[in-house]
């Protein structure tokens, strides 16, 4: 009674191999023993080896004592079961019924047992399996000769017809001694493929039986137990891909599956630091490795363990070629907004979502609504006033980050993969500094950095380099992936050609020295010999085949980029057109792209795109998007090009792709990105047309202000210098409002991205082409700005005096120390013409001429602050006086504040009026830190208590990273502490707090309040621990 159906039979297979195993293993046990003469009498002679003495003990139920002797494997005839249902270890059966105890030979008695040679006993074990596996056919080898008397002995112990209608014992044919080879047992292995078992057995029953036949039999067959062993171990641990190919022909196309060869040491290191960091002492992993060692397919690790627990999972890759700007870091901020908004299951729980969202961002999270759109399905978005681009990359970075503690304290943790690190922007490097330093207060956040090695090492790359080597030793679990060994690359070419590990040692020992064990190199190398024939699937014998000596003559590439360019070139022309397009647009590209392109090239791209798939060369990322398999594949496509060649397909696709953004879609602005970014590949050296160089640089000019948006400054002055090089020459005059427009929104990039350089060399071309003095002043505060940035203050007064004497001002005489007699009569104004309210209601000044003197007023103030600070009430007093001129400024809440703290000093109360006016102006205002920090510290102290001083530091803490002044915020935290400790806090949690503070502003190399908080700290110490503590026991690095 033979299982019926493909789950009865699979079950017992699965069984019959757990007593193939056992068998095994008494063997070997057998012939171990046989080495010591004092164990002979457990010893198996050949003669044993035979089905009628095979033992089975059983066990019913859940009872391991009720035992059932069972001999023969007259399983279905003893027992009340069809089939022995059991595990792969425990043996324990998936429904009540039988469990296998034991498995043995009895051993007849014998006075002079023969042990026989290995390839006897081999066979002899073959004829088992053969009964165990045909289970109602009878072993045979009727007067077949071999080296053993006893092997033509083994009868089988069925003697039943079976139900299929094969020929009873007394009915089949006697064999005669079969001719060499492999069709002696021919019929036998033919039964076992009719009754459906599994190729991989049979071709482990038919190499036994052949074993015999020594020089004569092929490499397949069995030369030991032990390699029996191992073969059955493979198909009882990984029967899926052991025992799947049942089928002709199922396994002649190579498939090398994506999977982690040789990583069990650093993937234990992997789910490790994600177990401590959910029990909050790890907080992510920094992968390093050479290209093509698997460091992606390795990192996706974390998506198992992170969904195991319960939690977010979201990714980013970087791509050399970025098509818009913040794109990797705005897919993973969608992404994670999009699982949060599909968890939600009711409506309550979507009004708690959106009510914390709006507590923590508030109106500001308008801010980062371009660069996070899907923050609307978890929250209104209300239109709000947008700051200087000065501040507003800090304030985005601290905005998102907010968003991130926000959402992951909500509900579930979150894991964040942000992949190819080499390729990173600067905007983006500068926000995963940030995004790093923030996962070490946010326990939510389990943060996966991946990067190759060699890149990084580049001069261009050396600020992405000494970021990942500070990394090291930190909270991050560092993980350097290296090449396979000689093993791992046989486990991987095993399985790819669904071959047993022994067969293929030899040729992975080749495809190793070929490769030098690089998982990527070795995959495509494999490929490349499946191309080429040299590696192919025999149909007739159900198995891959190779020449040896032919693969070892054969001539690679030393590196993959070359082996893959060379192979690229034997694609149909068609198929080659399509990859080159595809390489010029990028990594990804998008399914719209893909449309524009089959009609500017008149060709079917998509299905080109197709068969690219279908090679590997490229990967279908759901229904809009395309990526290429590798960046190394990416790579040697766009290298099948020359320089002029690509530089002219960049030009022709990017004037496609704008064109059609302006005929259809003109605020599609990710696609025009595309378009752009391909035209400034090619360069204005391609483009003679002077009329479409005027619109390139109308476009460079448009995509620049987005990113501007997007406060991306580096592709914003990337777009702004392109748009610069496709003007015209002449270009001043035929189009000057957009050479003007250009230079100073690039000395307003250079500025923001700190390139001092590049702002004098755009504001010097402004100065001497500009036509007034209005349409230089932005250029020229941008070059005052930046000379005090760059820490150049002598050159910074200088020029920013100069400035000023051009719009009129007598600055010798503004900075000349105002007298007792003039301070009193401002006072006298205020006190008696101005209320509070009054002063807070002015009306906003309309003339910018006066905005820029007051800014470039609070610019000098900075200077003196540093040089002589005897110039600073009158600066401040001048800054009040045209306030009350010309009306409200963006930098009036300064001049009051300063003014005010300049009074208190000279003991003049009337200076916290002005104080507490100060406030109020700033309330609105990105100045509101700065402003908090100088009224509390060093104003209103006279008359608000210390404690409370000490809060109001801290509120300002938050309100400078709220604004991105990130100076005017740390100022605040010092203050804070130092507040907190003159009016008696705790000391403990004071020197915690100023610990964690120096540690922050080193990390972050900001040195400006390190000295004040270093002897504050110190102080700290010695109160608590006396004049005698241990230095090393307190230092907080």
């Amino acid at each position: 009674s033979r299982p019926k159906g493909d789950s009865d039979l699979m079950n017992y297979i699965r069984s019959a191999l757990l007593i193939a195993l056992k068998l095994t293993d008494c063997l070997i046990r057998s012939k171990s023993i046989a080495k010591d003469d004092s164990h002979s009498i457990d010893i198996i002679p050949l003669e044993a080896i035979k089905t009628a003495n095979v033992i089975i003990t059983m066990a019913k139920g859940d009872s391991a004592n009720e035992g059932q002797t069972i001999t023969g494997f007259a399983l279905d005839q003893k027992c009340n079961t069809t089939t022995v249902d059991c595990q792969k270890y425990d043996l324990e059966p998936k429904h009540p019924g039988q469990k296998i105890l034991s498995v043995d030979f009895s051993t007849p008695a014998c006075a002079y047992p023969s042990l026989g040679s290995a390839s006897s006993c081999l066979m002899a074990l073959g004829g088992i399996m053969y009964e165990l596996f045909s289970k109602g056919d009878r072993f045979e080898l009727g007067s077949m000769t071999l080296n053993t008397r006893s092997v033509n002995e083994l009868r089988l112990s069925f003697d039943e017809q079976s139900d299929d209608g094969s020929i009873p014992s007394g009915q089949r044919s006697k064999k005669s001694t079969p001719c060499p080879g492999d069709d002696r047992f021919a019929h036998l292995i033919m039964r076992l493929g009719n009754i459906g078992i599994p190729h991989p057995v049979i071709n482990l029953v038919e190499n036994l039986l052949n074993s015999s036949l020594g020089e004569f039999s092929g490499d397949d067959v069995y030369r030991s137990l032990d390699d029996v062993r191992v073969d059955l171990q493979l198909m009882i641990d990984d029967p899926s891909r052991y025992l799947g190919i049942s089928e002709y022909g199922s396994g002649q196309r190579l498939i090398i599956d994506d999977k982690v060869y040789g990583r069990e040491e650093e993937t234990a290191r992997l789910r490790d630091a994600y177990n401590r960091f959910c029990d909050g002492v790890c907080n992510g992993a920094l992968i390093l490795g050479e290209g093509g060692v698997g460091k992606s397919t390795f990192a996706m690790n974390s998506k198992k363990f992170t969904i195991a627990a319960n939690g977010y999972f979201v990714s980013g890759k970087f791509d050399r070629n970025a098509t818009r700007p913040f794109m990797v870091i705005g897919d993973v901020f969608n992404s994670m907004c999009d699982l949060f908004a599909a968890d939600i299951q009711s409506i309550e729980q979507e009004r708690k979502m959106a009510e914390a969202l709006t507590k923590s961002l508030g109106r500001d999270a308008f801010l980062i609504a371009n660069i996070v759109p899907n923050l609307s399905n978890l929250m209104p978005l209300y239109t709000s006033c947008e700051s200087s681009s000065f501040d507003a990359a800090s304030r985005t970075r601290y905005l998102l980050l907010t968003l991130l503690d926000t959402l992951s304290k909500l509900s579930k943790s979150i894991t964040i993969l942000l992949d190819d690190l080499q390729w990173i922007d600067p905007a983006s490097l500068t926000f995963c500094r940030a995004l790093f330093q923030s996962t070490k207060s946010n326990k939510n956040v389990f943060l996966v950095l991946c990067s190759r090695e060699s890149e990084v090492q580049t001069q261009d790359k050396s600020e992405v380099h000494d970021w990942l080597q500070s990394l090291s030793g930190s909270t991050l679990e560092t993980i350097h992936l290296t090449n396979l060994n000689p093993e791992d690359v046989n486990n991987l070419v095993s399985d790819s050609l669904r071959t047993w590990p022994r067969l293929t040692r030899s040729l992975s020992a080749i495809l190793h020295g070929k490769s030098l064990g690089n998982p990527f190199f070795l995959r495509q190398t494999m490929e490349m010999l499946c191309r080429g024939g040299y590696l192919h699937y025999s149909l007739g014998e159900r198995k891959w085949k190779w020449d040896l000596d032919e693969i070892s003559d054969l001539r690679l590439d030393d590196n993959v980029v070359s082996l893959l360019t060379r192979e690229m070139t034997k694609l149909p022309d068609e198929l080659l057109v399509g990859l080159k397009a595809a390489s010029c647009i990028g990594y990804c590209i998008p399914q719209t792209v893909v449309d524009i392109l089959s009609k500017h090239l008149e060709m079917d791209l998509f299905g080109v795109l197709t068969s690219l798939v279908q090679r590997s060369y490229l990967a279908g990322v759901g229904s809009a998007l395309y990526r290429f398999t590798h960046d190394r594949i990416y790579q040697a496509a766009y290298e099948l090009m020359s320089e002029k060649q690509r530089r002219e397909d960049h030009m022709k696709f990017g004037l496609a792709i704008c064109s059609y953004v302006l005929d259809n879609c003109e605020n599609n602005y990710d696609m025009m990105f595309v378009g752009v970014n391909q035209i400034n590949r090619g360069g204005p050296e391609v483009l003679a047309d002077s009329c479409r160089r005027v619109m390139i640089s109308q476009l460079n000019l448009n995509a620049g202000k987005r990113a501007l948006l997007l406060t991306d400054f580096s592709s914003a002055l990337s777009f702004f210098g392109h748009g610069i090089m496709f003007l015209n020459p002449g270009h001043w005059d035929a189009h000057y409002q957009l050479s003007l427009d250009l230079f100073t929104s690039a000395a307003e990039s250079a500025c923001a991205t700190s390139d001092a350089a590049l702002v004098k060399s755009y504001s010097e071309t402004i100065l001497a082409h500009s036509r007034s003095l209005d349409d230089r002043l932005p250029a020229l505060c941008f070059a005052v700005k930046s000379l005090k940035e760059s820490m150049n203050l002598p050159s910074c007064r200088d020029c920013a005096i100069e400035v000023l004497t051009q719009l009129g001002e007598d600055v010798s005489s503004v900075l000349e120390i105002p007298s007792q007699e003039t301070i009193q009569i401002t006072n006298n104004l205020l006190m008696s013409k101005m209320t509070d309210d009054s002063m807070i209601k002015m009306s906003p000044c309309t003339q910018m001429r006066a905005v820029f003197v007051m800014r470039l007023y609070h610019e000098l103030n900075y200077v003196y602050y540093v040089f002589d600070q005897t110039r600073l009430l009158a600066i401040s007093l001048r800054m009040v006086s045209l306030t009350f001129e010309i009306g409200l400024t963006d930098t009036s809440s300064l001049a009051f504040a300063n003014y005010g703290v300049e009074l208190i000093a000279r003991g003049y109360l009337i200076g916290s009026r002005l104080g507490t006016v100060a406030l109020k102006l700033a309330e609105n205002s990105k100045y509101i830190s700065y402003v908090i920090a100088a009224v509390k510290q060093y104003n209103l102290w006279v008359i608000e208590p210390l404690h409370a001083i000490a809060e109001s530091h801290l509120v300002g803490f938050y309100s400078g990273k709220r604004v991105g002044d990130e100076f005017s915020s740390s100022l605040n935290f010092c203050l804070h502490l130092s507040t907190s400790f003159h009016c008696g806090k705790n000391l403990i949690q004071i020197k915690n707090s100023l610990s964690e503070y120096i540690v922050q502003l080193l990390e972050n190399s900001q040195q400006w309040f390190l000295p004040q908080s270093a002897m504050l700290y110190w102080l700290i110490v010695e109160l608590i621990e006396g004049p005698n503590f241990d230095l090393t026991e307190h230092n907080p690095l």
